[in-house]
């Protein structure tokens, strides 16, 4: 990542780009996100050929953005990922990276700050449900665990009037929805209640890596027994 990435930003924004920055490079604790792994978190090729999303869970780090989000462009060989991170204000902050083998790297003739990702104006409907601030593709992929009870944790908002549930992303601004079907500008507040809340595939591939990183220096350590120094 440029060195200036997060430089004359608010704290909070500064905070979030330092936290991608270690997403995508790694530091001592755990090692970078790989094309593979960022292929996993958006699910493809099963999910199509892009662009995918992934909104990046909650933590302390980014406290103080909305949300982040990774687009992923399998079929683009110069641009295929883009970070975005909406401030508290609503703007949003992009940068382009591209997979040179072994690292992320921003492609020549890179910019720093890209025109802001097109989202729909409109939440996406599919069945009885509305998903504002999703792609259509990562829309129907929740509207699917939703239905298999496989998306507790979810936060959402419920109509009183008409009984209408609203998926919001993390950079949504909840307080300022209206219900999608009937108009009404009071919301419930809600979280899909249930068993225990799905593990974050992002600690899943870190649980992965170290697991690796163990069994690769215990083999070393075999080899240097049996081939001596």
């Amino acid at each position: 990542m440029d060195p200036g990435l997060g430089q004359g930003q608010s704290p909070g924004l500064a905070a979030a780009f330092r936290h991608v920055e270690r997403l995508l490079f790694g530091d001592t604790e755990r090692p970078g996100l790989t094309l593979y792994d960022l292929e996993r978190l958006v699910g493809y090729p099963a999910r199509g050929d892009g662009p995918l999303a992934y909104t990046l869970p909650r933590t302390k780090a980014l406290s103080g953005v909305q949300g982040v989000r990774l687009y992923y462009y399998p079929r683009d060989p110069h641009l295929q990922l883009i970070v975005e991170v909406e401030d508290l204000e609503g703007g949003k902050h992009l940068r382009h990276f591209r997979w040179n083998g072994f690292t992320w790297e921003v492609p020549e003739g890179g910019r720093g700050d890209l025109e802001a990702t097109e989202e729909a104006a409109a939440p996406v409907q599919v069945g009885e449900d509305y998903f504002l601030g999703y792609p259509r593709e990562e829309a129907l992929e929740l509207e699917r665990e939703v239905r298999k009870g496989e998306a507790m944790g979810a936060k959402y908002l419920q109509c009183p009037r008409c009984g209408a549930r609203v998926f919001y992303a993390p950079a949504v601004r909840p307080a300022e929805v209206a219900c999608p079907r009937c108009g009404n500008p009071t919301l419930l507040f809600k979280t899909l209640s249930g068993g225990e809340l799905p593990r974050d595939p992002l600690e899943a591939l870190a649980e992965e890596q170290r697991a690796l990183r163990r069994a690769l220096e215990e083999l070393l350590a075999y080899l240097r027994r049996k081939l001596g120094p």
